[in-house]
C-alpha cells in the first residue's frame, strides 16, 4: 500500500484513473480496491491523506475546571482530572468537547450519532432537502456486540503512524458500564432492573482536546482534523486549534467549592435525605449468603454493593466540584451525557495501555483516614498487617495476572509491585501493579473487552462471582464497577475503575459503594466499610453518614 500511494502521488489526472482501473481489474482484493477508491476520493475533494495533527503549546492562566466552565452549553463535555499525586499515571488532565461521533448502547441496540445535525449538513454542503445525509450524519441504530462495533469504529480513526507521545491524539472518551459484561461472558444472566434507564455505555469520538501537563506546568492543544468518515483536513485542524486557543486566552473563573478539612467537615451542618436500595439487615443477610457459597467451595470472594440516593439541588458539574473538593483522586472524571452527568473521584486504575504495553493496578483492603496523625498511622499499619486484606489482594492480583495473560505475549506478565500502601483523602488502600506486553493481533479495545470488568470489583473466580452478584443485587450497577477514561487514536489509552462515582439524573444523585466479601468477613464491618467509601459523597452533599433503607415493595 505504501508503494501504491507513492505511485499515486506521482500521477496526475488520467494517470491516477488508469492506475486505479488496472488494479481493480487485476489481482487487487475488494478491501484494497475500496481503500484505493477512498484515497482517490479524498484527493479529488482536496483533502490531504498525510495531514499531521497540530500540537500547540499555549501559555494560559486557565485550569481544567475553569476551561470546562467556559464550555457551558457545548455537547459532550469531558474532564479527566489528575493533580496532586506524585505518579506518572496522574500527570495529565484532559478537557474535550464537541465529539464528531457518539456511541450509546443498551443491550445489543447501539445508537451511533453525529455531532453534525442533518439540517446543518444539508446547509453547509449545499444539498437539497429531499436528499438524505450519509449514515454518519444525524445518527442511526445498529444491532450487535458493542465491543465489536466500537473496535471497528476505532480502526477507522487510528493514527498509528504518528510520533510516540504520552497523551492521546484524540480518541474515544466516555464510560463503559458494568452490564457490558454480558457481551464478554454471554452465558451470564441479566436479572438486575435498570431502573434509571442508563445506557450500558456512553462514549464520544473526539478529534481535538486540551492537555494539561501538571508536572511541567504546560498546556497543549491537540487538533487532528479528523471527520466522522475517517478523512483528515488541515483546515479543520486549524479551526479546532483556534477554538481552543480562544478559550484558553480568556480570563479564568473559579466557582468550584473549596476543599474542607476533616475538622471543618465535622463542624459543618448535615442534612437528612440519603437512602439506600437495601436495608442494613438485608445487606448483612446477603453477606451471609455469599459466605455460604464460599464455604461450599463455589468461590473465594465477591464484591457486594449497595446504591445510595440523595436529593441533588445543584448541577452535575457542581456535584463533581464538591466531590473532588472533599475526596481528591488521581483519576477524577466528569462526563456530560446529555440527560445525566457522571462525577467520579476514582482512585483505581483499571488499564494503562501504551502501544503494546499494558498495566493494571487493582485496589483491595480499606481503612478510613483519621484527622489524628497517630490514629491515622495506626490504621495504616493495621491495614498493612491484616492477613485478610493481604490474602484478598494477592488473590485478586493472581486473577488479573490471568486476565492479562489472555491478551499478552507468553511470559511477559509480571508483578513489579505487590500490596503497596497508598493514601487517599478518605481512606487507606493496598495496591498491586501487574503489567505485560500485548500480542500483536490484540487491539486496545480487544484488550479492554477481554479484561472487562475488573476482577477487583467482581470477585474470584470472576465468572461465578458475577453470577452471585446478579443473584443478590436487584438494581443494575450502571456505570459503577465498569470503567471510564479514553482509548487514544495513537494507541495511548488509560481507563479507571468506576468506583467513588456519582450519577446525577433529574434532581437526584446516586452513588454505589461496595465491599469485598471473603470467608472470614464480619458482615457488620463490611457494611461499615461501604459507608467509609461513601464518606466523600456524603460530605460533598453534607448528608448524614447512616442512610435510610428504601421502603419495601409488597
Amino acid at each position: 500500500m505504501a508503494a501504491l500511494e507513492r505511485r499515486a502521488n506521482e500521477t496526475r489526472g488520467g494517470c491516477l484513473a488508469e492506475l486505479k482501473r488496472s488494479w481493480l481489474e487485476g489481482f487487487c482484493s475488494c478491501e484494497v480496491a475500496s481503500c484505493i477508491l477512498r484515497l482517490a476520493a479524498a484527493r479529488r475533494d482536496g483533502l490531504n491523506s498525510v495531514v499531521r495533527p497540530l500540537i500547540q503549546e499555549i501559555a494560559t492562566g486557565q485550569t481544567p475546571e475553569s476551561l470546562v466552565e467556559q464550555l457551558a452549553g457545548q455537547p459532550g463535555v469531558v474532564l479527566l482530572r489528575s493533580a496532586g499525586f506524585d505518579s506518572m499515571q496522574a500527570r495529565y488532565s484532559f478537557v474535550a468537547a464537541q465529539p464528531f461521533l457518539t456511541f450509546r448502547s443498551s443491550g445489543s441496540q447501539c445508537e451511533i450519532g453525529s455531532g453534525v445535525a442533518a439540517d446543518v449538513w444539508r446547509r453547509t454542503a449545499g444539498m437539497p432537502e429531499s436528499l438524505n445525509p450519509p449514515p454518519h450524519v444525524g445518527g442511526y441504530v445498529q444491532f450487535g456486540n458493542p465491543w465489536h462495533l466500537l473496535d471497528a469504529l476505532m480502526a477507522r480513526y487510528e493514527l498509528l503512524d504518528e510520533i510516540d507521545l504520552p497523551f492521546p491524539l484524540g480518541g474515544c472518551f466516555g464510560y463503559w458500564g458494568y452490564d457490558l459484561k454480558n457481551f464478554t461472558e454471554p452465558k451470564l444472566p441479566r436479572r438486575a432492573v435498570n431502573d434509571l434507564e442508563l445506557p450500558d455505555c456512553h462514549v464520544g469520538f473526539y478529534d481535538s482536546l486540551v492537555v494539561f501537563d501538571h508536572r511541567l506546568g504546560k498546556t497543549f492543544v491537540v487538533a487532528t482534523g479528523l471527520s466522522a468518515d475517517g478523512s483528515r483536513s488541515e483546515a479543520r485542524a486549524r479551526g479546532q486549534a483556534e477554538f481552543w486557543a480562544t478559550l484558553l486566552a480568556g480570563n479564568p473563573t473559579q466557582t468550584l467549592t473549596p476543599a474542607l478539612s476533616f475538622s471543618e467537615r465535622e463542624r459543618a451542618g448535615v442534612r437528612t435525605g440519603v437512602s439506600s436500595n437495601i436495608s442494613r439487615t438485608d445487606f448483612l443477610t446477603a453477606v451471609e449468603r455469599v459466605q455460604r457459597y464460599i464455604r461450599a467451595g463455589d468461590l473465594y470472594q465477591v464484591n457486594l454493593a449497595q446504591r445510595l440516593a440523595a436529593p441533588c439541588e445543584f448541577s452535575g458539574w457542581e456535584l463533581f466540584g464538591r466531590l473532588l473538593a472533599v475526596s481528591p483522586a488521581p483519576f477524577a472524571a466528569y462526563f456530560d451525557c446529555d440527560d445525566f452527568q457522571i462525577a467520579s473521584s476514582s482512585p483505581e486504575q483499571f488499564l494503562r495501555l501504551n502501544g503494546s504495553h499494558i498495566a493494571t493496578r487493582p485496589i483491595k483492603g480499606t481503612r478510613p483516614r483519621s484527622s489524628d496523625a497517630t490514629r491515622d498511622a495506626q490504621l495504616a499499619y493495621e491495614l498493612q498487617t491484616s492477613p485478610k486484606e493481604l490474602a484478598e489482594l494477592v488473590m485478586i492480583t493472581d486473577l488479573l495476572r490471568n486476565d492479562l495473560g489472555r491478551v499478552c505475549e507468553f511470559g511477559s506478565v509480571q508483578v513489579p509491585e505487590l500490596a503497596k500502601l497508598e493514601r487517599f483523602a478518605q481512606v487507606h488502600h493496598l495496591v498491586s501493579t501487574i503489567e505485560g506486553r500485548l500480542r500483536t493481533d490484540v487491539t486496545h479495545f480487544a484488550a479492554l473487552a477481554s479484561c472487562f470488568p475488573g476482577g477487583s470489583i467482581t470477585g474470584a473466580p470472576k465468572f461465578r462471582a458475577m453470577e452471585v452478584i446478579d443473584e443478590l443485587e436487584t438494581i443494575a450497577r450502571g456505570p459503577y464497577c465498569g470503567c471510564h477514561g479514553y482509548l487514544g487514536f495513537n494507541r495511548e489509552s488509560q481507563l479507571s475503575i468506576s468506583i467513588r462515582t456519582a450519577i446525577r439524573k433529574g434532581d437526584t444523585a446516586y452513588f454505589h459503594v461496595g465491599a469485598g466479601i471473603v470467608a472470614d468477613s464480619v458482615a457488620a464491618a463490611e457494611y461499615d466499610e461501604t459507608l467509609a467509601k461513601a464518606a466523600g459523597f456524603l460530605a460533598a452533599l453534607q448528608l448524614e453518614s447512616r442512610p435510610e433503607p428504601a421502603p419495601r415493595k409488597d
